[in-house]
């Protein structure tokens, strides 16, 4: 036959068994909620893609001015050599400022190579952040698939032990429920203590022959001398 104590501590075991797993989908939860792995991701490649484009753009900038300083070369030099021009002074600005474009034309190729050096490495760093985004994006989504799955299942247990407990309760008198109802919070949820020989198996302390005999012999509430605990003798 169940002793009240009996049922108060199968009530008591699946109710620490729901607040088990309750606990772990509120860490589940959180854990579903923290992309801060996957945003870094997301932000470096962001800033690698960014600094592409402002080297290409540059680059792209610097090749039009080649283009113009070439053009302008080419036409000066056209005007210089076609003997249109007899002034002597004319000629020599002429040839002055084909010089001038020459230099310029030196400047912007030194500048375009940098630049053309900086787009490969912001290339490269751009890849290599994709490849990256890529991987953490499957690692993240791999990770959501098991934590749903997770929860899932722990919201099946949980759905399941709350049944049991409702057929619990079902066993034990209301006055019983109300004591350990009573006890619950301040003994951590754990108004129930088994008795090991003569032990109380939470706060460890032996218990004497009054005590021990009272719960051999009675199916009423018998409390741990020290902690307060009902006793149930397993």
């Amino acid at each position: 036959m169940m002793t009240v104590a009996r049922a108060l501590y199968d009530i008591q075991t699946i109710e620490l068994d729901i607040i088990e797993r309750t606990k772990r989908v509120k860490a589940v939860n959180a854990q579903l909620k923290d992309d801060e792995l996957l945003r870094q991701a997301k932000e470096g490649f962001a800033v690698a893609e960014a600094a592409l484009d402002e080297n290409s753009k540059l680059a792209r900038d610097v090749e039009i001015q080649i283009e113009a300083v070439v053009e302008k070369r080419e036409a000066t030099e056209t005007r210089l050599y076609s003997g249109s021009v007899a002034n002597p002074k004319e000629l020599q600005d002429m040839q002055m400022e084909v010089e001038s474009l020459a230099r310029r034309r030196a400047q912007l190729d030194d500048q375009l190579l940098q630049l053309m050096i900086a787009r490969d490495q912001a290339s490269q760093d751009r890849e290599e952040s994709s490849q990256l985004l890529k991987e953490i994006e499957a690692e993240h989504d791999e990770k959501q698939q098991d934590l749903m799955n997770e929860k899932t299942a722990l919201t099946g247990e949980i759905e399941r032990l709350m049944t049991k407990r409702k057929s619990a309760l079902a066993k034990a008198p209301d006055a019983a429920l109300k004591t350990f109802n009573s006890m619950r919070r301040a003994k951590g949820n754990r108004p129930v203590a088994a008795l090991r020989e003569k032990t109380c198996t939470v706060c460890g302390i032996e218990q004497d022959n009054t005590v021990l005999a009272a719960v051999d012999r009675s199916n009423d509430l018998v409390n741990c001398s020290n902690c307060g605990r009902i006793l149930l003798k397993i």
